[in-house]
């Protein structure tokens, strides 16, 4: 078999369904781009293990960067066609959006007032408050539940796009920064407790974060395999346009901008930030990410669908699912109780099959690398699974 790319910690079947498919749809040398074959990545724990905006709204709230008021920032967090009032834990009826959205901005009132519009104190004594203590805990719930149980649509307003106010180029120069901090920080599990001192009207919560991104070499030497025999890459990731362009083309991937298909919002007369989508845009996850494919890449491509698609997550599935003609699909294994389970399953048993079109790459959340397996390890444990049970 001819290799294109070195294996290291790709498991050995995927590493040879994806150099077999080098070897088939690769183009010489100054090939126009409609007539290369294509392939699609995902972004967040696909070409890196962990999430870019994920990191990016921690690394916010860890240095406080925010350029909103109290008003705006509560305008953010209660405006849309959401249900505020859901209850997110059923035996606590006090504990729904609208409500952590009250006790959210009471906290960063005073933080507002006393750091962020003119500091009077410096940023580890306003970490040290219950202010902040409350502030950090309460808004990083309020994120996970937000997307967990709310969508995005089109021309309307998105609850945690907290970098309003930013330019664009504020926003990149943001992107740089937190993605420099985040690719060289520890792995490791940060829990944030509310203040029992301000207990609000919610009352305690418990959040999480899991610090540490990486971008695994595997995946750009893949990157650049591909580039360098002229098929052409994209990524369409659910993450915010500018943070993904960033990173895909900054860090070690080489996707040009025009490449990166992404969560678009919109600009008011300013240039600055919204927190609104974009109007008429596509919602790049799920159903609106096949969309993005079918509409926006495919046309560049005689209408023809990518050779292989590469993803984790239910954002997904729907790809993986419906683009037929696709020669190889690669699920990076997060280990999900949904129903990528069952491209797991449909690899399991094509296994070894030289036209296998579905293969499962495990990988290692304690060390942030691919594992030479389809089993991976999840955070805080040393077994490797190729499902939970």
């Amino acid at each position: 078999m001819d290799t294109f790319f070195p294996q290291n910690n790709w498991e050995p079947f995927v590493y040879q369904r994806l150099n077999h498919l080098i070897q088939h749809y690769q183009q010489a040398g100054g090939t126009p781009l409609a007539d290369q074959a294509y392939v699609v990545f995902d972004f967040d724990n696909t070409s890196a293990i962990a999430d870019v905006e994920d990191n990016l709204m921690i690394y916010m709230l860890k240095q406080l960067l925010y350029k909103l008021t109290p008003e705006q920032f509560f305008t953010i967090l209660t405006t849309g066609p959401f249900d505020f009032d859901l209850i997110l834990e059923a035996d606590r009826p006090n504990l729904t959006p609208a409500n952590l959205a009250k006790d959210i901005i009471e906290n960063y009132t005073w933080l507002y007032e006393h750091y962020i519009k003119a500091p009077q104190l410096s940023l580890e004594e306003v970490k040290a408050t219950d202010f902040y203590q409350d502030f950090r805990a309460k808004l990083r719930y309020y994120y996970k539940a937000v997307n967990k149980h709310f969508i995005r649509e089109a021309g309307q307003p998105w609850l945690t796009y907290w970098f309003q106010g930013y330019s664009q180029t504020e926003l990149i120069n943001l992107t740089r920064e937190m993605l420099d901090h985040a690719l060289v920080a520890s792995i490791e599990l940060e829990v944030y407790h509310s203040s029992s001192q301000r207990p609000g009207i919610v009352g305690e919560v418990v959040a999480d974060f899991t610090s540490g991104l990486r971008f695994p070499k595997e995946l750009r030497d893949l990157y650049e395999a591909f580039q360098s025999h002229n098929i052409a890459t994209y990524v369409v990731s659910a993450s915010p346009i500018d943070v993904v362009r960033t990173a895909a083309l900054e860090y070690g991937f080489q996707v040009p901008f025009n490449q990166v298909i992404a969560m678009c919002y919109q600009i008011d007369q300013d240039r600055k930030i919204m927190a609104y989508m974009e109007d008429n845009t596509f919602i790049t996850k799920q159903a609106g990410k096949t969309a993005a494919i079918q509409q926006l890449i495919a046309p560049q491509h005689q209408g023809k669908q990518p050779i292989a698609l590469f993803g984790d997550s239910m954002g997904d599935y729907d790809m993986m699912m419906n683009l037929q003609d696709v020669k190889l699909n690669v699920l990076f294994n997060c280990l999900l109780s949904d129903d990528t389970r069952s491209i797991v399953e449909l690899a399991h048993g094509l296994i070894h099959r030289p036209d296998a079109q579905f293969v499962v790459q495990g990988r290692d959340e304690n060390t942030g690398q691919l594992r030479p397996s389809n089993k991976s390890i999840a955070y805080g444990e040393s077994q490797e699974r190729l499902m939970i049970n």
